[in-house]
């Protein structure tokens, strides 16, 4: 595999809006016309009232689903080839609904202004690392790039959580990159969202896109910001970390990192998952973690110490703080939303399993070694998905006037 412009890598390890598999086609059986569901979604049969071309729905029209004969679906609005793509507003489970416009399936909620800058830059043609799913099983790896048209301030990453689509991210995030954009600032959105600990190949990969990004727009090589949510908050994190111990080891060495809920000590990330098999109602989740964890550390947490203690951004066990250290002069926000009655009530998991045990604790880690630019943000109850459902661990606890005030003090 050739990554443009710095490397040629071989790698030798072979998700609503979520897992990676092939897309369900339904026919509707009274016109023969199909459409394309993620395979998350249980809907077994669907009625289409609107054209159809080559078999498939295409323009205006609605769309109903059903699952075992009840409706559980609906669909207003542009179809094509199957899927939604242009303006629409869709209903699912109960209470989600997703209105705006659409681009082959996703959710793309970004102004048409900004819609219309929006590019799209390929680093890959075959993704065997698999570093991005959810989309469908198409291959290519790249990176979202909105750029000012003048003087550009800085670079704003944004890094997906697990499973999350650039899409999805850059809907969630719409408010934060329209002030982002419109203060000069150059935002980025690499298609990586899977295997939590950031790899040597990861890292290659991240380092590619960043400076694919630097020669093609000419951006400020010395003015990067990271950010991520969930698994994206750990590689903020670690990235600056890598950029901190060995420069050589980074393209940019960032000026601010935030990180939107994401976790900080691997070893305990692991152990809620174990707990999670037996009290979280959904079993999805540990299950996949506890296995990436294992596949990609190579064993459990008391089998390879070493390994959890590399890819953490922040170890609990002992005074030192495992990499943290080099985040010292690095300023950095950690936000969360401490809901733990939520937790109780909707998952079945006590504070034990929250993230913001080790959030805090690190940043007080932090604090305590002489850094004068560490915060966590409590934003209590602010959490809310862009599927409209209340939900601690999302991107809306990022208030983005806030947060960009932040970040334009750090660069200066």
């Amino acid at each position: 595999m050739k990554y443009l412009l710095l490397f040629t890598f071989c790698f030798t390890i072979s998700t609503a809006f979520t897992q990676d598999h092939d897309a369900k086609r339904i026919t509707d059986k009274n016109k023969t016309c199909s459409v394309f569901l993620k395979h998350t979604f249980n809907e077994d049969s669907i009625s289409w009232n609107g054209p159809c071309k080559n078999g498939l729905a295409e323009g205006k029209g609605s769309m109903l689903g059903y699952t075992e004969g009840k409706e559980t679906m609906k669909y207003i609005g542009e179809m094509k080839n199957g899927w939604f793509h242009g303006q629409g507003a869709f209903s699912f489970w109960g209470d989600r609904k997703l209105e705006g416009n659409f681009s082959d399936g996703e959710p793309l909620f970004l102004n048409s202004t900004l819609l219309k800058k929006l590019k799209k830059e390929i680093i890959a043609t075959v993704d065997s690392q698999r570093i991005y799913d959810g989309d469908n099983n198409k291959q290519s790896v790249y990176y979202n790039a909105l750029i000012p048209e003048t003087k550009i301030n800085g670079v704003i990453v944004l890094l997906p959580g697990t499973w999350e689509t650039t899409e999805h991210l850059l809907s969630s995030m719409k408010a934060f990159i329209e002030l982002a954009y419109s203060k000069n600032y150059a935002v980025l959105v690499p298609s990586i969202n899977q295997h939590l600990t950031l790899t040597p190949a990861i890292l290659t990969i991240m380092n590619t896109m960043f400076q694919h990004a630097i020669t093609t727009y000419n951006l400020p090589k010395d003015k990067f910001v990271l950010g991520g949510w969930s698994m994206g908050g750990i590689f903020s994190m670690r990235y600056a970390e890598y950029a901190q111990e060995d420069p050589s080891k980074t393209v940019v060495i960032p000026k601010a990192i935030f990180n939107c809920d994401g976790p900080c000590d691997l070893a305990s990330v692991y152990q809620n998952f174990k707990r999670k098999l037996n009290k979280n109602p959904g079993q999805n989740e540990p299950q996949y973690g506890i296995k990436e964890l294992e596949t990609y550390c190579g064993g459990s947490p008391t089998q390879v110490p070493d390994q959890y203690r590399l890819y953490s951004p922040y170890v609990v066990a002992g005074d030192e703080g495992g990499n943290a250290k080099f985040l010292l002069q690095t300023p950095i926000r950690i936000y969360g939303d401490v809901d733990p009655i939520w937790w109780m009530q909707n998952r079945h998991v006590d504070m034990y399993d929250m993230n913001a045990i080790n959030q805090t604790a690190m940043i007080q880690w932090l604090l305590d070694h002489g850094h004068k630019q560490a915060e966590f943000i409590n934003a209590y109850q602010k959490g809310i998905r862009l599927e409209g459902n209340r939900h601690p661990h999302s991107w809306s606890i990022v208030e983005p006037n806030d947060c960009m005030q932040w970040i334009e003090k750090c660069l200066k």
